[in-house]
């Protein structure tokens, strides 16, 4: 299957896509003229990324990217700064064209934008599951353990329960653990 392919000053080329995507990617960067340490990517009319160059594996079908037949502009991507936790991250998909519309540039900005949002709200969301260690774990969540072993160890009332549980089968701990296992399933 052939698409359409366009860039600069209203140029165009017809490129394969049932090919892999480590074949095809040289053959836009040669075409469009772009040199060698660029990235780059194709965008449908409508300002859609195809996001090659974030195929799991190269060796991919192209095909894969495009169901149908049609026209895409070659887009040229940007990262972040390097030595930030940006460098890996797209930011930018800047078209290929001399003159591109308004549209397709406006298109191309909300989903960088988007992704973005996804990306900082993922790392919001891992930030939130990190459980403290011992030093940063704040005074009052280390307080209630020892409270329990000396509220327990001071009490006689305490003692009998604990001695009462054992002769019964074990202690109140092991009669939890099934529940938390429930719940964990």
């Amino acid at each position: 299957m052939f698409i359409c392919v366009r860039h600069g000053n209203n140029q165009r080329f017809l490129a394969n896509t049932d090919c892999p995507v480590q074949l095809l990617l040289p053959y836009l960067r040669r075409k469009a003229g772009v040199p060698a340490g660029a990235v780059l990517d194709l965008c449908d009319p409508l300002g859609i990324p195809k996001l090659l160059f974030q195929a799991k594996l190269q060796s991919e079908r192209a095909s894969k990217f495009f169901p149908a037949p049609g026209t895409y502009y070659v887009c040229r991507v940007e990262f972040g700064a390097p030595g930030t936790q940006q460098e890996h991250a797209y930011q930018a998909l800047v078209p290929l064209l001399k003159d591109p519309s308004p549209e397709l540039t406006e298109a191309l900005r909300q989903h960088c934008e988007h992704q973005h949002r996804i990306r900082l709200q993922t790392l919001r969301t891992l930030e939130g599951r990190r459980m403290p260690n011992a030093e940063t774990a704040p005074a009052t969540a280390q307080a209630p353990a020892a409270g329990k072993a000396a509220g327990r160890a001071g009490s006689a009332g305490a003692a009998e329960e604990d001695g009462a549980q054992r002769k019964a089968g074990g202690s109140s701990r092991a009669k939890r653990e099934p529940a938390w296992k429930e719940r964990h399933r």
